[in-house]
């Protein structure tokens, strides 16, 4: 008897030994385990109020986005792009938590802010266009002394965003494309009315498809800018011989 309560004891002792060491995960279920947990980490996510335009057209200011914790913490809320979308923050910029919106309220909020916005592309267009109604974008190149054809190079719509932001100081967002008319016109022909029909008609390529046009002669040009809004605005290009 004294021989099976001693087996009894230094089994129960064995068992209570071993038990812990059974609760701990094998080393693979240990690793998806911390595969989980990162996992669920990079979701966290944090709902912010912009208070200024993200770069590539990711979000514009007033929107209220879902962005990661880390990206909101550690950039747009110390750089004061961007604040946490609290109720004491929706009332500190007398906005409403478009959460809490009624679908009437809603559509009502964004109708008025696509006329506002049609407004703003509106003006834009038009200070844009009264700024380069009497400008001439210039472009040198080398030509063959023969052909006057240019060798090397060409001028594409590639070259006049570039000469246009050297030149004029005018800088096209990603989205606002250039579109270069392949045919050479006369820039003194060019009246208000001339060249409206001619950026509607001439201009093969739509505003979202990318300008293919390579001009490889000297003359004057007409080139068309794209906006938003679906507004469009010429610009008077001129090739000449260096």
């Amino acid at each position: 008897m004294m021989m099976n309560s001693l087996l009894l004891r230094s089994s129960s002792r064995r068992l209570a030994t071993w038990r812990p060491l059974a609760a701990i995960s094998p080393p693979h279920q240990q690793q998806e385990q911390q595969g989980r947990l990162m996992m669920i980490r990079h979701k966290h996510t944090v709902r912010i109020i912009l208070q200024d335009d993200l770069p590539g057209g990711k979000g514009y200011e007033g929107d209220v986005l879902h962005v990661a914790a880390g990206y909101a913490r550690n950039y747009l809320i110390p750089q004061r792009k961007a604040l946490y979308a609290t109720r004491q923050n929706f009332a500190k910029l007398d906005m409403k938590d478009p959460d809490l919106e009624t679908i009437e309220e809603r559509q009502a909020r964004l109708e008025m802010e696509r006329s506002e916005g049609e407004d703003q592309d509106f003006k834009a267009a038009n200070l844009l266009k009264h700024y380069l109604r009497n400008k001439v974008l210039k472009i040198w190149r080398n030509v063959d002394p023969v052909t006057e054809v240019m060798n090397p190079g060409m001028v594409d719509a590639r070259v006049v965003r570039k000469k246009l932001s050297k030149q004029l100081r005018i800088d096209l967002e990603p989205h606002e494309k250039v579109h270069l008319l392949a045919e050479p016109v006369f820039h003194s022909e060019l009246t208000e009315d001339v060249t409206e029909k001619m950026m509607e008609s001439k201009f093969e390529a739509t505003s979202d498809t990318p300008c293919t046009t390579q001009v490889k002669e000297l003359g004057e040009y007409l080139a068309r800018i794209s906006l938003k809004g679906g507004f469009m605005v010429p610009l008077k290009v001129e090739v000449r011989k260096r």
